[in-house]
């Protein structure tokens, strides 16, 4: 489906109190385990991108349909906010997080286009760069990607932000960074990245034909904003079933994404 689907509702409105949600509630009692006062799980668990080199036609968003009501479930417990603008607010922030990786890989192919090589520019990053720093500080792109989550969204309201920033604030290395970055850093953390990426294809290409990017080809940091605010249009994602069972699937379906 797009994107834009997952925002649709249809039929009688679900409240908090009904007792279909609080069946919800009952099924995804774990939550507190990945989301609570101590640490919450990176969006990344909630949803993922698979990009287009490794995974082909079957590249996308995948959203995890009960992680995401688990997220959804914290995000009602720890603020005032109505069903509909928690569901809104989840959405947004997961799917902008996983779009920004799309992006990076998009920027790797307007760096250096050769296709699925498996030597090409964006699988030589993601296994001496990115895999080398996942879980750190060091791990540029998921500190970006979630400090994109606030620049992206700029109508949100001061609640919207500082729920996000306070989920920020309890995640694990390389996520926790975007927390409370300031301009000036966050700029920055553009210019390094795109230096590593481009000495990346410098590397790749050292005993290749192939030319330097084209001087008009833009800044990294003006490619990802080129577009606010963002939207996931033309990029296909999937409802991915992560439940036990089969019919709590339907029933997360059913409850949160009426329209599929």
């Amino acid at each position: 489906m797009q994107g834009l689907d997952l925002y649709l509702t249809k039929g009688k409105a679900i409240t908090c109190n009904s007792k279909s949600f609080n069946q919800l509630k009952l099924n995804l009692c774990e939550y507190e385990l990945h989301f609570n006062e101590r640490r919450c799980e990176n969006f990344d668990m909630v949803g993922t991108y698979r990009p287009y080199h490794f995974n082909s036609e079957d590249f996308g968003l995948y959203l995890y349909a009960e992680m995401f009501g688990m997220y959804l479930l914290s995000i009602l417990r720890q603020t005032s906010m109505t069903l509909r603008e928690a569901h809104t607010l989840a959405l947004d922030s997961v799917l902008t997080h996983v779009s920004f990786h799309y992006l990076i890989e998009r920027y790797c192919i307007l760096l250096d286009d050769v296709g699925k090589d498996s030597d090409g520019l964006y699988p030589a990053y993601k296994k001496k760069i990115y895999s080398q720093t996942w879980g750190t500080q060091e791990c540029l792109e998921e500190t970006l990607a979630n400090a994109f989550v606030l620049t992206a969204h700029p109508h949100w309201t001061v609640r919207q932000k500082d729920y996000i920033q306070s989920l920020y604030a309890r995640q694990r290395e390389g996520y926790i960074q975007a927390h409370n970055l300031n301009t000036k850093h966050y700029r920055e953390l553009y210019s390094i990245l795109e230096e590593q990426l481009k000495a990346q294809r410098r590397e790749n290409r050292k005993e290749a034909s192939a030319g330097m990017p084209s001087k008009n080809t833009p800044s990294l940091y003006e490619f990802i904003h080129k577009n606010l605010p963002f939207r996931f249009i033309g990029l296909p994602v999937y409802l991915v079933n992560d439940c036990s069972k089969l019919e709590e699937f339907i029933h997360i379906v059913e409850l949160l994404f009426p329209q599929i």
